[in-house]
């Protein structure tokens, strides 16, 4: 447990320290833009979240897990290059859709704010989060990603409010993902033998890669949809009431991701000579963070949306209610899918059942959305997120029991 709560605290903290740079400039932003230019904004930023899954190409899910049983270094540094070589390659591809979609789906008053937005949410499918996650170093992520962000949008402060040019912030987000790639990618493969790209290999491997991509971008698609879905349904102050919703809800998986990502790696050492116990207290703390963060959202997100973002677009509370039950439930799923499914090799059962959740959840949302109501659409969210967790929970049962049955007694 010593071990778990260090890398809790790394893969915790960090991470917090990144929540920091949207509190700090989201309430600037937000004011600049108003109610119509931040429904646009947040609209981008989703857009771009939904391309970087697409970029990561299922390494967010799967690449800790081969990084943390490589043998050595060499071969962790292959799979790091390899990471690369494939990533690029998708990030050619989406990064022209993520701009079209951006520019269809926003008003031209905001859309460079907005495209940049997207832009740089694109290039976050280049961090390398998931390898730092893989070898339990929560330092490496900190010293690569968390602090350098929260240094460019400490300096973004004062430019945002002495000149109101809201496209700088993401210009700085760009900027600072770019060298913060190449920058860990010299660290990780120096000294390696370089191997040139190889279109075969690289199709090779998103080939083996495409279960476990398929199940990652559909099961994040209608989670990041809601906010491009209100910005295309709704009035634009009702839209952005929404967003602002929307946004502590993303902030708060922030928890959730840095709690699944403290707990993968010690709940699957091959070395555990308990591993139930490990899987039981990753499902303990991952179903209190959901009820605790669930109940806070649903009780105070008006308040806290309208002192953060201002009262002009803060939050409802059936909007809050529904995001509440939205967030127990993609927490209370993240340890079944991260630690018993994927290494199972349950990929067809996990994508068939993303995929019912995703259908069912964007037909509630869109049809929802169309007829005006806000609630409708974190409703439909959290419906999807409900229904993936009751399809997966029977299923996770029989794998831990699987486990169960093969534990080494311990020490």
């Amino acid at each position: 447990m010593k071990t778990v709560f260090k890398r809790l605290a790394g893969f915790t903290g960090f991470p917090l320290l990144a929540l920091i740079a949207p509190f700090l400039l989201l309430p600037i932003i937000s004011r600049l833009l108003g109610d119509g230019g931040w429904a646009n904004y947040t609209a981008g930023q989703a857009i771009g979240t939904l391309g970087a899954i697409g970029v990561l190409f299922g390494w967010g899910v799967l690449g800790p897990v081969r990084i943390a049983k490589a043998a050595d270094d060499v071969e962790r540094q292959r799979i790091y290059r390899i990471s690369l070589h494939t990533r690029l390659s998708v990030i050619a591809i989406a990064l022209p859709v993520v701009v079209i979609a951006t520019l269809l789906i926003t008003s031209d008053d905001y859309r460079l704010e907005s495209v940049l937005m997207a832009v740089g949410g694109v290039l976050v499918g280049l961090s390398p989060n998931w390898y730092c996650i893989g070898v339990g170093r929560p330092m490496l992520m900190g010293k690569y990603d968390a602090i350098p962000r929260l240094i460019v949008s400490l300096a973004a402060v004062p430019v945002l409010l002495a000149t109101g040019w809201v496209w700088f912030y993401p210009v700085t987000l760009i900027a600072v993902s770019l060298g913060s790639v190449w920058a860990f990618s010299r660290m990780v493969l120096r000294g390696s033998e370089h191997e040139r790209f190889s279109p075969r290999r690289v199709l090779s491997e998103l080939r083996f890669l495409l279960p476990t991509a398929l199940i990652d971008f559909t099961g994040n698609s209608y989670g990041s949809t809601p906010v491009p879905i209100s910005t295309a349904t709704l009035a634009p102050a009702n839209a952005s009431t929404f967003s602002s919703a929307e946004r502590l809800y993303r902030i708060s998986i922030m928890a959730v991701t840095a709690l699944g990502d403290a707990f993968q790696g010690w709940v699957l050492e091959p070395t555990a000579t308990s591993p139930i116990k490990r899987h039981f207290a990753a499902i303990i703390a991952h179903t209190a963070l959901g009820l605790v963060g669930g109940m806070l959202i649903a009780i105070l997100g008006p308040w806290v949306t309208g002192f953060v973002f201002g009262e002009a677009v803060a939050a409802t509370y059936p909007q809050s209610l529904y995001f509440g039950m939205a967030l127990f439930f993609i927490s209370a799923t993240t340890p079944l899918i991260r630690n018993i499914m994927i290494p199972a090799a349950r990929f067809r059962q996990v994508f068939v059942a993303t995929v019912v959740a995703a259908v069912i959840g964007l037909a509630l949302m869109i049809s929802l959305g169309i007829a005006g109501s806000s609630a409708g659409i974190a409703a439909g969210l959290a419906a999807s997120e409900m229904l993936i967790f009751a399809v997966l929970l029977p299923s996770a049962i029989i794998e831990l029991r699987k486990v169960a049955r093969t534990q080494r007694p311990a020490d």
